[in-house]
């Protein structure tokens, strides 16, 4: 089966595609509202670790950002669904839709035998289509959706 996988960083969307008669099936949907969060919003202080000695040491921690680690973590929790699905022999052939810095974060955490399934890996923000729309938009793009 084919499937699609439209996401930013904050809501992924998995998509089944029937091809008689042409249509996208919702089977998944993650929503991560973490990542919707301002800085301030984080249960963090602004400088994890600090402390003052006579010898100017610096933290104990990393200036991390917050937000970018629950980024992380959300192309984490999307690998791992898609690897699920890749053991339950559910892909066939995977179809990419991400935003480009998130596409760099999930493919950093997919595993090699997923990786060889995507077919097309498109790096645009797509999820404010419809699923008519993003149809429409793959039969455009793809060779595999028509």
């Amino acid at each position: 089966m084919i499937l699609i996988l439209n996401s930013n960083s904050n809501t992924c969307r998995i998509y089944q595609y029937h091809k008689n008669p042409a249509k996208l099936e919702l089977i998944k949907e993650i929503v991560h509202p973490e990542n919707r969060l301002k800085k301030s919003d984080y249960l963090t202080s602004d400088k994890p670790g600090r402390y003052r000695t006579s010898n100017a040491a610096h933290g104990a921690y990393s200036d991390g950002d917050p937000k970018e680690t629950e980024f992380d973590n959300f192309s984490r929790e999307i690998a791992k669904e898609l690897d699920t699905r890749r053991k339950n022999n559910s892909i066939e052939k995977l179809i990419i839709i991400t935003a480009p810095h998130m596409n760099g974060l999930l493919h950093q955490h997919l595993n090699p035998h997923v990786q060889s399934l995507i077919t097309h890996n498109i790096q645009k923000d797509l999820l404010h289509l419809t699923d008519h729309e993003l149809l429409k938009y793959l039969q455009e793009n793809t060779q595999f959706i028509g």
